[in-house]
């Protein structure tokens, strides 16, 4: 298939990933890509080859450069014999614990072709640690050493997989080649990722000095590293992944300048870098498992093997893997899993357990010398195993590692009474668009409030909506039938129920195009549809007057099914109510989108950002926030306060909805003009 083509399925792939982690947030979204990459693999079986050098030059390289630029160096060090023996020792016992097993299980497999398939496995895969990281908390002493570990174990499974690929070609071992060749590749990986980094200073002073301050320029530059630091060290035969990874470590330990021009830098940098570091993650997981059909099928459909013994081999193999890693590991300190046997016996299992493995160990499997009869066997284990560690640490880390929910649930608790705090104050100043200002707090607040819910929440919050939808349709209907309220009254109403309903189900998007075809409507319709002699103030409180009534109507039918929600569930549903459903009622929706026509508007909602960068600071001296979680809300805020200020927004629609007010109000002035000449000529 063309490059074109790969890619454009890579990115839709991509966004679907993402719908469907938002759908089944239960599960984590490596596996998401993982299962989309494996269909993807079987109905496009030649849709993409892995090449092992390209795939480790331009997706590892720049990943392990990018973690350990922002890797704890000082913890690192700190924990830098355990991290150098599950580097380096763990996966030369690694090597040798497979060998010996697959060597027992498949006697007719040569010895260097078992030990190549342990050093395949031998490295864990430092995306997937990451990756694991992200949705199952990990005590950071943990974190500090399985990423430690995975930055640079890289090096020495592939030195082992050279050496037993040599060995299959040549029959010959030597144990004091290996060592020297391992100390060779690794020293002249550092050596040119020291180099890479001085050029780059170098060169970066002299643009300096030549006044050269684009900040895409020095972006650039950055973003070449790691591809830089790969290829140079490979020409010369060291190691390409060290020498990335000693850039990025070197790169961290650049002196951070306070300037304007940094700081532009700054920012740049780490936006392109999140981008670019989430896609090759989406990759890693897409292309691993689009490499596992191709892995698993060649033996599967093969009359040489018996498929059920190939599954008992792959699940002993990865046994033995964990029994050698469980093992090892028990001898740690009490700085690292603690003291009590109890702590001891649970932090050695989650340091077992996270050393999954990952595309690496696949591409280390595919460049195995195609000559060789057992490779696919071999890349069938590696396959399976790989899975096996992906899918065990995936749903069995949580069992084992602090429960973190609660703690999340504490820190959105305490976001959502600072932002309440800020609409309290907010309230007290006076402004023409404040109403607008505060419009946008409570949003926020609604959608921290829906975060901070558990899954189960949700669930009985969603049940509770459409119990609450349907008495209030019942309702309104029966008043419809006794003529209480007339067409226009009961169709604006229900229009105004939609919106709601939709934002529910399908979120903001639905929400905001509901709001701007209703507020254009409600611009451009006059007086249609509203009864003769009736102001519009009067109209909308007649809505007003009728959605409270519905109010204490849906109140009151909550005594019915009391035994089936929790008094905070119908506390908050009611709070959600009033406050969204009464802004539509009031027209403030309306409000809110004209507002941001004036100029005021903008100041008035930058003197919140300030009220909520003093919060913060009270909030922290009075220990309701840390001050990691203080920071990352200042840095929200001048995200927040950037992309207010930035002239580039697309406010189109703002225009529109004004332009067509700007003609009502034009068309209600020559209707004054009107009628003033008609009673003058009387």
């Amino acid at each position: 298939m063309e490059t074109t083509t790969v890619i454009i399925v890579l990115v839709v792939a991509m966004v679907l990933t993402n719908i469907l982690d938002s759908i089944f947030a239960s599960l984590p979204l490596p596996l998401i890509q993982l299962a989309v990459g494996v269909l993807l693999g079987l109905f496009s079986e030649s849709m993409l080859d892995l090449e092992p050098e390209i795939f480790l030059a331009l997706v590892i390289a720049p990943l392990l450069f990018r973690e350990s630029e922002e890797a704890d160096l000082l913890s690192l060090w700190k924990f830098k014999k355990q991290v150098f023996f599950m580097a380096f020792l763990l996966v030369f016992v690694t090597v040798l614990g497979i060998g010996l097993a697959l060597k027992t299980f498949i006697p007719a497999l040569p010895w260097a072709a078992c030990f190549a398939l342990g050093a395949v496995l031998g490295p864990t895969d430092y995306v997937a640690v990451a990756s694991l990281s992200s949705k199952v908390k990990l005590p950071g002493v943990l974190i500090t050493v399985l990423k430690g570990e995975a930055l640079i174990n890289d090096a020495s499974g592939l030195i082992s997989l050279q050496f037993a690929v040599a060995a299959l070609l040549t029959g010959v071992f030597s144990l004091f080649d290996a060592s020297i060749k391992l100390i060779v590749l690794c020293v002249g990986g550092f050596i040119v990722g020291q180099v890479i980094i001085l050029l780059k200073r170098l060169l970066t002073e002299m643009l300096r000095r030549m006044m050269i301050h684009h900040p895409d320029t020095y972006v650039l530059i950055e973003l070449l590293l790691p591809f830089l630091s790969y290829v140079v060290a490979e020409f010369f035969g060291f190691s390409g992944i060290l020498a990335a990874v000693t850039a990025g470590t070197l790169q961290a330990l650049d002196f951070k300048k306070t300037g304007l021009h940094e700081a532009e830098i700054g920012n740049a940098e780490k936006t392109v870098w999140e981008t670019v570091s989430y896609v090759l993650n989406a990759i890693v997981f897409l292309m691993l498992g689009m490499q596992m059909p191709a892995a698993f099928l060649h033996v599967w459909n093969s009359d040489e093997y018996n498929n059920i013994f190939m599954i008992a081999v792959t699940v002993m193999t990865t046994f033995i893997m964990y029994a050698v890693r469980f093992f090892s590991i028990s001898f740690f300190s009490k700085e690292v899993i603690g003291s009590g046997f109890g702590d001891r016996v649970r932090n050695t299992l989650i340091l077992t357990l996270a050393g999954v493995k990952g595309v690496v160990a696949i591409a280390a499997a595919i460049s195995l010398p195609a000559f060789f009869t057992e490779k696919p066997l071999l890349m069938f284990i590696s396959a399976g195993s790989i899975t096996l560690t992906l899918v065990i640490a995936l749903f069995l880390l949580p069992f084992v590692t602090p429960d973190t929910p609660e703690q999340k649930s504490e820190e959105n608790r305490a976001q959502i009474a600072l932002l309440r705090d800020v609409v309290r104050q907010l309230r007290k100043k006076e402004g023409e668009h404040l109403g607008a200002v505060i419009a946008s707090y409570g949003k926020r607040i609604k959608e921290l409030e829906h975060a901070s819910h558990e899954k189960n929440e949700r669930k009985q919050m969603k049940s509770l909506r459409m119990y609450a939808a349907a008495v209030e349709r019942d309702a309104l209907m029966e008043r419809r039938n006794r003529n209480e309220i007339n067409r226009n009254v009961y169709r604006d109403y229900m229009e105004i129920v939609s919106v709601t309903r939709r934002a529910d189900v399908a979120g903001v998007v639905s929400y905001t195009f509901a709001g701007l075809r209703r507020s254009a409507k409600r611009v451009m319709r006059s007086k249609k549809g509203r009864p003769s002699g009736m102001s519009a103030e009067e109209y909308r409180r007649k809505l007003r007057d009728l959605f409270w009534d519905l109010t204490d109507l849906v109140v009151k039918s909550f005594d019915d099914v009391r035994d089936q929600y929790s008094e905070k569930l119908i506390a908050l549903f009611i709070e959600e109510r009033v406050n969204y459903m009464g802004h539509l009622i009031d027209d403030a929706y309306a409000g809110t989108l004209r507002a941001k026509l004036h100029e005021e508007y903008i100041d008035e909602l930058l003197l919140g950002y300030e009220i909520e960068r003093e919060t913060i600071w009270d909030f922290l001296d009075e220990g309701k926030l840390t001050l990691p979680q203080a920071n990352e809300l200042r840095v929200n805020v001048n995200k927040l306060e950037s992309y207010t200020l930035a002239d580039d927004q697309n406010d189109v629609m703002l225009k529109l909805i004004s332009v067509a007010e700007r003609r009502d109000g034009r068309k209600k002035d020559a209707k004054s003009k009107k009628k003033e000449k008609k009673s003058s000529k009387k």
